[in-house]
């Protein structure tokens, strides 16, 4: 009876206990500014998740179509987000590219002078803006890896950063929007504002699993106690 009482005891323990997030998603769906205007839909996401001490994987997905007709060819030229500063980060930093639209150490910008839309972001991405083949799409997606000798984790760019609109971890520059194929338009859309748009906490697998186990001795001890 003794072991199913402390098993009870740790399982309510682990429901208690926070669960670890292990990524952080920002949903990039609030207008800012631009032309035509926007609505608030989701045009992109970026998914932040830890990969040991020293490196935090990245997943920018592009889902421009969200805008409707004004987005039939839109494409996302850049891609601003948050950081914290700390350890310093060199375009060595950059690395372990994938995804349909690869990107390169050398498009990424750190802590770049002046501000954006009064946003001062510390990474920035640029994306091409040459031939329509090389443009980053609709249902396209690139990813990477920041790494350092230090220790580096999600929570380093989840760092709120303010400016003309919602403070915000993220921000995207949209470009040809307009009706009809060569729209002449260009949006920027930001995200991540917890007060608005909380970032969603991933509990890591190993977590999950502990609370089921948690949940499985609370259900054993009861059938004892009966």
């Amino acid at each position: 009876m003794n072991k199913f009482f402390s098993a009870a005891v740790v399982s309510l323990g682990l429901i208690t206990a926070p669960l670890s997030a292990s990524a952080l998603v920002i949903d990039i769906n609030t207008y800012l500014t631009g032309n035509p205007v926007g609505s608030n839909v989701t045009v992109a996401t970026l998914t932040i998740t830890q990969n040991g001490a020293n490196a935090v994987n990245f997943s920018f997905n592009n889902s421009v179509a969200n805008l409707g007709a004004i987005g039939d060819d839109a494409f996302i030229s850049g891609l601003l987000f948050s950081y914290d500063g700390t350890p310093l980060l060199t375009s060595s930093s950059f690395g372990s590219f994938g995804g349909t639209q690869l990107v390169v150490a050398g498009a990424f910008g750190i802590n770049p002078p002046g501000g954006d839309a009064g946003y001062n972001f510390y990474l920035d991405l640029d994306y091409p803006t040459g031939p329509p083949s090389a443009r980053f799409t609709n249902g396209e997606f690139s990813t990477w890896t920041i790494s350092s000798a230090n220790a580096i984790s999600v929570s380093d760019f989840s760092v709120d950063v303010s400016g003309s609109g919602p403070a915000s971890l993220a921000m995207v520059h949209i470009q040809q929007v307009g009706a009809g194929p060569g729209g002449s338009g260009s949006l920027k859309y930001v995200g991540g504002d917890p007060g608005t748009t909380p970032p969603q906490e991933i509990a890591e697998p190993t977590t999950l699993a502990l609370l089921g186990l948690g949940l499985l001795g609370i259900g054993v001890a009861r059938r004892q106690k009966k």
